[in-house]
């Protein structure tokens, strides 16, 4: 392929080459800073990648070759990690707070919860106060205005902080930049995920060369979270025709008519040739708009190298949650309690992590915070619903007793339609398909050990609390027999429906140690 042109290099952009993954980086290269810390011996730097919208069940990796060299070779993959709440606020406050959605009022404040009212104690503020250069670049959470434009603030705990105050756009963006407003172009050097990756790796490029008043390393953390390949997915100018043409993967539940699933399920109509045609330009333009992902990957390992840290970061690297495209017939989105959606890539690289490792420990991103803490040696200001992974790190420890479910829960948006109508690409009247509403409220669990792999989900009316009495619909599947979640075994009498129901109203309104 031929190798696309450099933008003029007085311009700041993470510029991507050809399909061979090498970049090249254009910034102002900071001086280093001295700044006091009291530590003998500096904590581990951790680095954060949450991309938007990012599955693991159809490939969503694949196109992300240094990642993978980078991360997953060079560290750990847990194979079994899942999202609490499949749609983007609730899954990353959760992450950002270390509670489930259901313990940030996410069914009486909205999809986001109470979260802006906790967003000035999160694990930000203690790692900040334990001596941690903290930054945050990209998407926070959904709700823009309440730190962007007329209500522009940055939360406490962030010593530098950048982040989108736009959604589903990749050029002519807006951004708090350490709460001023800032506006971006049209041009390439206006990509959202290399503007978000510069300003990562510049600052990153400063703070890994800290040095204490005891000529210490200062620790950093940094939050990385780029847009996507959240719909447009649009991708960069210089990657728009890498990769050949590729359908979306037709698993065997592509297309398959879920009869005897929850109403939003069983109710969607064949596959008309335009939604077809939407969902795989879909998964192409996704695949594409990931290999600038993949260069911020590489461009952040490479500068914190550079720097002399990288045996003492660890890099994790995640998504909010998965994606469907396709499966029982929908074209694009999220929402759903299947697997496609809830589960997501993992990988973690760092000081004693064995390079090459499979985790298949049962997690979540509701572990994330705790797991931050635990590598930094910070106590939580509260009590977390989520367990910490970093016992499960150590190549020599093999006597930790980790759980082997996740709960899942999700408050139905309201009626959600997609399809080349919806996105403004084409004419075709009624052309579109229900993907939410509000009945698609469930609480569920996932349990997997070495003799169980099996779903079990009660759906509810909106504006009841999960109870065993407000369940109206069940789904159960074993994905020992039923990878694809094809087959409801709800009313099969021979299933431990029973079991699993009892489990699941154990848990599915937990508080801390509760939880599972």
């Amino acid at each position: 392929m031929t190798k696309r042109k450099h933008v003029p290099p007085t311009t700041k952009c993470l510029m991507m080459a050809p399909p061979s993954h090498s970049y090249s980086l254009l910034f102002f290269v900071l001086s280093s800073l001295v700044v006091s810390h009291n530590a003998a011996e500096a904590p581990p730097n951790i680095v954060v990648f949450m991309a938007d919208d990012q599955d693991v069940f159809l490939g969503g990796l694949t196109p992300m070759t240094q990642t993978t060299k980078l991360l997953m070779n060079e560290g750990a993959e847990f194979e079994n990690f899942f999202v609490t709440t499949p749609v983007c606020c609730p899954s990353r406050t959760a992450t950002l707070s270390g509670l489930y959605a259901h313990n940030l009022d996410d069914q009486k404040e909205g999809w986001c919860g109470n979260f802006a009212s906790r967003e000035n104690n999160t694990f930000a503020l203690w790692l900040q106060e334990y001596g941690y250069q903290t930054g945050l670049f990209g998407k926070y959470y959904n709700s823009y205005g309440s730190f962007c434009n007329k209500n522009i603030h940055v939360p406490k705990g962030w010593t530098r902080w950048f982040t989108m105050c736009n959604d589903n756009k990749f050029f002519n963006n807006s951004f708090n930049d350490d709460g001023t407003m800032v506006i971006h172009g049209d041009q390439p050097e206006d990509y959202m995920t290399s503007v978000i990756g510069n300003k990562s790796v510049e600052w990153l490029d400063k703070v890994a060369r800290m040095k204490g008043v005891e000529g210490s390393s200062v620790p950093f953390f940094a939050y990385i979270a780029p847009h996507a390949p959240h719909v447009p997915a649009t991708p960069a100018p210089w990657y728009e025709h890498t990769l050949p043409e590729t359908k979306a993967p037709r698993t065997p539940n592509w297309g398959y008519h879920g009869a005897d699933h929850h109403w939003v399920i069983r109710q969607q109509p064949e596959f008309t040739d335009n939604l077809i045609k939407f969902s795989d330009d879909l998964f192409m333009r996704r695949w594409r708009s990931l290999l600038s992902v993949d260069d911020l990957v590489a461009a952040v390992v490479d500068v914190v190298d550079k720097a002399g840290q990288l045996n003492n970061t660890y890099f994790l690297y995640t998504s909010d949650h998965g994606y469907n495209l396709g499966q029982f017939r929908l074209p694009s989105g999220k929402f759903q309690v299947y697997d496609h959606d809830i589960r997501v890539p993992f990988l973690i690289r760092g000081p004693g992590i064995k390079p090459g490792s499979k985790m298949t420990q049962v997690a979540s991103n509701v572990d994330i915070s705790p797991t931050i803490l635990d590598l930094a040696g910070v106590k939580p200001r509260y009590e977390l619903d989520g367990k910490s992974m970093k016992p499960l790190l150590s190549d020599s420890d093999t006597s930790v007793q980790w759980r082997d479910m996740m709960l899942i829960e999700y408050w139905g948006l309201g009626y959600v339609r997609r399809g080349p109508c919806r996105n403004g690409t084409s004419p075709c009247p009624n052309d579109d398909a229900l993907e939410d509403a509000p009945s698609n409220t469930y609480s569920a669990i996932r349990v997997i050990n070495s003799t169980t792999n099996v779903l079990y989900a009660d759906f509810r009316p909106r504006q009841e609390l999960a109870a065993m009495s407000s369940a109206n619909f069940s789904e159960f599947y074993n994905l020992l027999n039923d990878p694809y979640e094809m087959h409801n075994l709800a009313n099969d009498h021979d299933a431990d429906v029973d079991h699993y129901r009892q489990l699941l109203y154990q848990v599915a309104l937990c508080k801390g140690t509760q939880c599972p």
